[in-house]
């Protein structure tokens, strides 16, 4: 699996999570761990993301 699909998947499961932190109606300990894995997965992500674009951007010049 290259960086841009691991990157794109990291997002969407983040984003997957965030929708479900939304949408259910949970409290306490249950909301707090879905929430910080939808943060961490989003910024893994977006960090994964940025690291392939500046390796195509480095491999172009």
């Amino acid at each position: 699996m290259d960086n841009r699909s691991l990157g794109l998947l990291l997002v969407s499961i983040g984003t997957i999570f965030l929708i479900l932190t939304l949408t259910l109606h949970i409290a306490g300990l249950l909301y707090g761990v879905i929430l910080g894995s939808s943060i961490l997965l989003n910024v893994l992500g977006s960090g994964v993301l940025m690291k392939f674009i500046a390796d195509q951007k480095l491999a172009n010049l």
